[in-house]
């Protein structure tokens, strides 16, 4: 009992009652399907029926309705007409025969038209029993010897009709007639006549009903009754079947017998149309279509058991291989391979899970502290992190190239979200739909990043036409900001985003001091650093001591005019404009001017940071040296021997292990006293002077070398990383890393 409770559990049987199951759901669907499609099938089938009857009877009324038409215009003619007036009165010699050769040809022309299926169209004086039809006229003598006048539609009884009232038109029932004077074949004619009451002549319209019939019907039974229930025509294929039932008012389809008969009574005139389809055509289309359903549901049925038990058995068999090989604790090198690619991945990867476990464990480890370290950056920085878009980059291939956006205020603000928000917004715009994939992110306060997976090399083209009509669009507000533009070139795989970085950021060095928005496309080589001679250096430096400030602004124009004609980068007019900055600076604290003064010499080189242009650099310098003469002057203190030698000796040595000691020593004093009077003559400490000048002298070499942060720190005179970046964070409000990429 337990055991057979087992084999129901083992995953063979599981698979194979399952496909049992859903095999007898659709077999008794298809059951039912099958069932109600016969009753279908079979309505389809007297629907169709009596449908073509309703449809055979229409064109029969259509029919009538062209004949009257025919009868009435052949009635009408005035060759009849005038015929007939002729032989009205008693004496017909004037008769002119003549007209009967014009009323002949009007006759044959109708006749002859195919449309009206007529076997012949006469006309019938009863004054004298003339006849004339399409092959000429006959008199009362000769008539009853005619085809036409084939009994029981002898001259008589044509006579008799002129007597006939209750209507114009009359359909008289179809008879056999002969084909020619011999009676050897017969075909059914129906007569259709039309007189006037008391009229002296009636046109008779003999219909050929058997290609009537065939043209509508085709060969079916059918049979045609007059309102009162005379029969008018029955079709030659009706003539097996003895007794047609009269069906109910309302009973358009009766079985009665082998056969299912249709009827269909005309409104109009009360014609009464009848056929008949035998029972056995429609049992015999309905039984074969059960046996075809039945022998292809068992087939189904017997297919889909054999296929799900070998199914089942295929699906068992890796999974019970590979259970065992589990409990066996086999090796992966000794792993069970199937023919079945999921179970052979399955089998393949058991034997690696333990190993990887620990393995996977430590990248985890790992991966939670990048997080982690990133989420804390990007907190620090206010940076719109785009995670959403960065999974997206990450699944994506293929070949990519990276667009660098290096935006820049004009003012001393830093630019808000919103106009940060709204160059993003261009970027994307201008970008959007070419390539595969676009992605654009804030990679700092004051850069973008866009990365466009590319179909094709000629891509590149295309997006350096869409930038040039977003460079249109920045330009606008160029009173605002400015931006610089960098397009990477092509790289195949996401693994070179670095370089591709690295490659926009060099190109970004390129920008000049220009009032527009300038686009980057190519990695030219960069002019020499621009920097005074050692006499150019001595004789701004006299300059600067003496007070001569127009002297001192010719040196320095001078140099900007040399710097615009060698086409130097917005980057190296900057460096310079700082070098001027920082000798003006050194030489008021030499002259110990009061802090106040030295602050706003400070607040005044704060306005070299949002130059762009050389107009805007070469204004802000000639403030700035006008600054600093009205400083000079309203400070005009007699030299001090020991301040200039501390200053100077802290410029020479920034980088070395320079103290306070080693200075009060060399000059006979003691440091206590020497750190009182540098902070009285000068309104700052020792160390002070001392962290602002490495703090210069490292954002000199963080934008003109490729040293390391570390490297640059121990240049500089901190052995320690961490309190070089705390300085330097502490003086400029951003870390090294963070100056070296907006000033790249």
């Amino acid at each position: 009992m337990e055991s057979s409770l087992m084999k129901r559990r083992t995953l063979l049987v599981r698979l194979f009652m399952s496909f049992l199951t859903i095999i007898v759901l659709l077999s008794g669907f298809n059951l039912v399907v099958f069932s109600y499609f016969q009753r279908i099938i079979q309505q389809e089938l007297i629907s169709t029926s009596h449908n073509a009857l309703r449809h055979a009877s229409a064109g029969y009324q259509a029919h009538w309705e062209r004949l009257r038409t025919v009868l009435f215009q052949a009635y009408y003619e005035p060759s009849l007409v005038a015929f007939n007036k002729q032989l009205l009165p008693e004496e017909k010699a004037d008769a002119n025969y003549w007209l009967v050769v014009d009323i002949v040809k009007r006759l044959r022309e109708s006749a002859a038209n195919p449309i009206y299926y007529l076997d012949n169209l006469m006309v019938l004086y009863r004054s004298n029993s003339f006849m004339a039809d399409k092959q000429g006229s006959a008199s009362s003598v000769t008539l009853d010897a005619l085809p036409a006048f084939h009994p029981p539609y002898t001259s008589a009884y044509w006579q008799e009709q002129f007597a006939v009232t209750g209507g114009s038109y009359r359909l008289h029932p179809a008879q056999n007639y002969p084909l020619d004077s011999f009676e050897s074949r017969t075909r059914p004619l129906l007569p259709f006549t039309f007189q006037l009451p008391g009229s002296n002549y009636m046109i008779i319209a003999m219909i050929d009903m058997e290609r009537l019939t065939a043209s509508l019907l085709g060969d079916a039974p059918f049979l045609i009754e007059s309102a009162d229930g005379q029969p008018l025509y029955r079709s030659s294929s009706s003539l097996g079947i003895s007794d047609w039932p009269t069906l109910e008012q309302g009973e358009s389809a009766r079985l009665a017998g082998d056969w299912y008969f249709f009827t269909y009574t005309d409104p109009n005139d009360g014609l009464r149309y009848a056929t008949a389809v035998p029972y056995a055509a429609i049992a015999a289309q309905v039984s074969k279509l059960r046996t075809v359903q039945t022998s292809v549901l068992l087939l189904s049925f017997i297919l889909a058991l054999g296929l799900s038990y070998w199914f089942s058995r295929r699906l068992h068999l890796p999974v019970q291989q590979i259970l065992a090989s589990l409990q066996q604790s086999v090796s992966p090198s000794h792993r069970v391979r199937t023919t079945i690619r999921e179970f052979d991945t399955i089998s393949r990867h058991i034997g690696r899970l333990t190993e990887e476990r620990e393995q996977m464990t430590g990248e985890l480890r790992s991966h939670e502290a990048l997080l982690t370290q990133y989420s804390y950056l990007a907190k620090l920085k206010s940076l719109h992190t785009g995670i959403t878009d960065w999974r997206d980059f990450v699944d994506a291939e293929g070949p990519f190239l990276v667009v660098l956006y290096q935006m820049q205020s004009r003012h001393k603000e830093a630019l808000s979200k919103a106009i940060k928000r709204r160059i993003k917004d261009r970027a994307e715009s201008a970008l959007s739909g070419c390539g595969r994939q676009l992605h654009t992110f804030q990679i700092e306060n004051n850069q973008l990043i866009s990365i466009v997976f590319t179909r094709r090399p000629e891509d590149r083209a295309d997006i350096q036409l869409r930038l040039a009509a977003l460079k249109d669009e920045l330009d606008q507000d160029r009173q605002l900001y400015l931006v610089s533009v960098a397009v990477s070139a092509l790289f195949e795989t996401g693994s070179a985003l670095s370089a591709a970085y690295s490659q926009v950021s060099a190109m970004l060095r390129q920008a000049l001091p220009r009032d527009e928005t300038q686009i980057m496309t190519s990695l030219d080589q960069i002019p020499a650093l621009f920097v005074f001679s050692g006499e150019q250096e001595q004789q701004l430096l006299e300059h600067i001591q003496s007070g001569h400030e127009r002297l001192c602004l010719e040196t320095i124009h001078r140099m900007l005019n040399a710097m615009e004609r060698r086409h130097a980068t917005l980057l190296q007019v900057r460096l310079f404009a700082e070098h001027v900055a920082s000798r003006l600076a050194v030489t008021l604290e030499q002259q110990q001017v009061a802090p106040d003064n030295l602050r706003r010499l400070t607040d005044c080189s704060e306005d070299l940071h949002s130059c762009l242009t050389m107009d805007e650099f070469r204004a802000a310098l000639d403030s700035l040296v006008t600054t600093f003469g009205l400083i000079r002057q309203s400070h005009k203190k007699p030299k001090d021997d020991v301040i200039d030698y501390v200053l100077q000796t802290i410029e020479r040595g920034y980088g070395d292990d320079i103290s306070l000691d080693q200075i009060a020593e060399r000059l006979q004093l003691s440091s206590a006293y020497l750190s009182v009077y540098v902070k009285e003559k000068t309104g700052r400490n020792f160390i002070d002077h001392l962290n602002r000048i490495r703090i210069r002298k490292a954002k000199e070499l963080l934008v003109t070398s490729e040293l390391s942060i570390q490297s640059i720190g121990e240049h500089i005179g901190y052995r320690n990383v961490t309190s070089f970046i705390r300085m330097f964070k502490k003086l400029t409000g951003e870390t090294p890393g963070e100056f070296r990429k907006c000033h790249a």
